[in-house]
């Protein structure tokens, strides 16, 4: 099975944001990305969220709007796809908003596709249990899975009679620095650890990326699209 995956890409209009990032150049990068994938005759793509940014002086209008441009440019690929929601998919459009631009529900959920069941999972939780788009205050690295969606996780890999890939936008592996980390990492990994399932986990968030194997298991963080003038995107073979 191969899987065409893409994450942080920040579209908006802004030329330059935090230094290095080039948010406006990713609409280009998104549809090279999706030609690639469609070239390789991927199975199935994911999107591991940040899809748009909220640069100075964009009103909420403008967020929609570039969101809008971006899954239209996924859709038109015509691919099987799935978006897993990132901190700044909450940041100005709410949970249903973002739902009925994408027309699709977002995780936590399961997906049958092959020879594997895709866990996806939403750590856009603060440490209260208030999703993001809930809250006044935008705390990127307050990340956690509340206890209702660590027991759907703990029910989806007992279900399941498959491998499973779990795909979440923050981050679970402990090499990743700290303030990226999902609060919960550690019962999350003892979680994946019990359950012998887990082929795989596919993560965003943390820019510079990453891969490592903790525990036996690939933890893949992809690098951010939206870094620089190149491009970032992978395809994984399973």
């Amino acid at each position: 099975m191969k899987i065409g995956i893409f994450t942080d890409s920040h579209y908006c209009d802004a030329k330059s944001m935090d230094n290095t990032r080039r948010p406006y150049l990713s609409l280009g990068k998104i549809k090279e990305a999706m030609k690639a994938f469609a070239d390789a005759k991927v199975d199935v793509c994911f999107c591991m969220g940040d899809l748009t940014d909220h640069a100075p002086g964009n009103t909420k209008k403008d967020v929609e709007k570039c969101f809008k441009e971006c899954v239209e440019v996924i859709k038109s690929f015509n691919l099987p796809f799935y978006f897993v929601p990132g901190n700044h998919d909450y940041m100005i459009m709410n949970h249903d908003e973002v739902e009925e631009i994408l027309g699709q529900t977002l995780p936590p959920k399961t997906v049958s596709f092959g020879k594997f069941d895709f866990i996806m999972l939403d750590a856009n939780y603060r440490s209260n249990s208030l999703r993001f788009d809930q809250v006044e205050e935008h705390r990127w690295n307050d990340s956690n899975l509340p206890q209702w969606q660590v027991d759907f996780f703990e029910k989806a890999l007992n279900d399941s009679n498959k491998d499973c890939i779990v795909f979440v936008h923050e981050n679970l592996d402990p090499s990743i620095p700290e303030s990226h980390l999902v609060k919960n990492h550690v019962q999350i990994r003892d979680i994946i650890n019990k359950s012998g399932k887990v082929k795989a986990v596919i993560q965003g968030h943390y820019h510079k990326g990453a891969e490592n194997v903790v525990d036996g298991i690939p933890y893949i963080t992809l690098s951010a699209m939206c870094e620089g003038e190149g491009n970032s995107f992978k395809i994984l073979e399973f």
